[in-house]
């Protein structure tokens, strides 16, 4: 048989963009809940103490999203070590709630300007980050299997706009300068390196689960960006790196209009026809940053972002927008935990007011998703 070489490329462009089918995800990342109930905080719905887990499924919530860290030094809520978090996965779990794993693949937080490599791995070279990256995320599914809360859907990095692993795997920002540049891998090399760990990743969860069963999703920020979500995923394609769900992260204050989220979402979905969910989002309750927003920066306000939100997610051609995730709606100080720096960006960005009561943004999780957002396109 004669070579096709524009065939072969077709078949295999056909087979990365085979979409999974995922329920549109209403959902919320708790990972600090157990921390802060363990430090005084008492959660009240109508008066009464209640679990956020139940709060969240009460009010038509589905997922909750779990954030872990290789060795978190406890300082500013990086708590999530994997003790930790298995014994909340399992909380999760009996809930009856499905559960994402966040894997940040750093010591601490990890985001588009902080992908800190953990300091057991400094030594490395690429090849052996590779295998460790690879040997570490299928111990830690591994480890989830056998206390029985194996993940659902699980998140290769944090907010990898910029790679993750610095500085085997990125940054691809700003141009390094003298002895910087000197010592830096070029882009090209670095985009590389990146593919290698990401594809090291997806094996380490995909080795011991044969049937394909969990989505991964790759997360990226600047959710109101279609320039950005092209330059990354155009690097990622053309690297060949096989995942099933575009994360997004998308917070109006620096993210953009929802004019813009939908300009993006509709390009990667078009372009890319792989599910889409905005993984990371808040809205201020008031007391907060006072830039022109769509809505008020009041409770009210904050259920209105919300539901609009949701909507304007699950409205993406072809039914590709499939989910939602409030970011730390727990996050609020306790009796015995102060975090005087934390205090006001994140507050009031919660869903529950400053002693503990349930606010009305929680009701925003009970809209119907009624556009075909419940499934994968064909």
């Amino acid at each position: 048989m004669n070579f096709c070489p524009l065939a072969f490329l077709m078949l295999c462009l056909s087979a990365w963009a085979q979409p999974v089918r995922v329920n549109f995800a209403k959902g919320a990342d708790l990972s600090l809940l157990p921390f802060l109930l363990d430090h005084g905080v008492v959660y009240r719905e109508a008066g009464q103490v209640q679990d956020p887990l139940l709060i969240l499924k009460n009010h038509g919530g589905n997922y909750v999203r779990l954030r872990l860290f290789l060795a978190p030094n406890g300082l500013e809520g990086q708590v999530n070590t994997l003790s930790y978090t298995l014994k909340l996965a399992q909380r999760v779990k009996v809930a009856g709630l499905k559960f994402l794993l966040d894997l940040h693949y750093s010591d601490g937080w990890a985001d588009p300007v902080h992908q800190i490599i953990p300091a057991e791995w400094t030594s490395l070279s690429h090849t052996q980050l590779v295998e460790r990256v690879y040997a570490y995320t299928r111990e830690t599914l591994a480890a989830f299997r056998r206390e029985g809360c194996s993940p659902d859907m699980v998140e290769v990095g944090n907010e990898i706009t910029n790679g993750l692993l610095w500085p085997d795997g990125g940054p691809f920002g700003e141009p390094a300068k003298g002895k910087e540049a000197d010592n830096r891998p070029s882009a090209e090399v670095q985009w590389d390196r990146l593919a290698d760990l990401l594809k090291a990743g997806i094996r380490g969860v995909q080795a011991d689960d044969r049937r394909r069963e969990i989505p991964i999703m790759l997360h990226i920020d600047k959710g109101g960006s279609r320039e950005t979500g092209r330059w990354f995923f155009d690097q990622i394609a053309e690297r060949g790196v096989p995942f099933d769900v575009i994360g997004l992260s998308h917070y109006p204050f620096w993210n953009g209009s929802f004019s813009d989220l939908k300009t993006n979402l509709a390009s990667l979905s078009e372009t890319y026809r792989k599910p889409i969910i905005v993984v990371e989002t808040s809205y201020d309750n008031g007391g907060g940053d006072q830039k022109k927003l769509p809505y008020p920066l009041t409770p009210a306000g904050q259920k209105a972002y919300l539901e609009a939100l949701i909507q304007v997610v699950a409205a993406t051609p072809e039914g590709r927008g499939q989910g939602v995730f409030y970011w730390a709606p727990e996050w609020i100080q306790g009796r015995q935990w102060q975090a005087p720096e934390w205090s006001g960006q994140w507050e009031n960005r919660a869903l529950f007011d400053r002693a503990g009561n349930s606010l009305p943004g929680w009701r925003a999780f009970e809209i119907k998703v009624t556009s075909g957002g419940d499934q994968a396109s064909p």
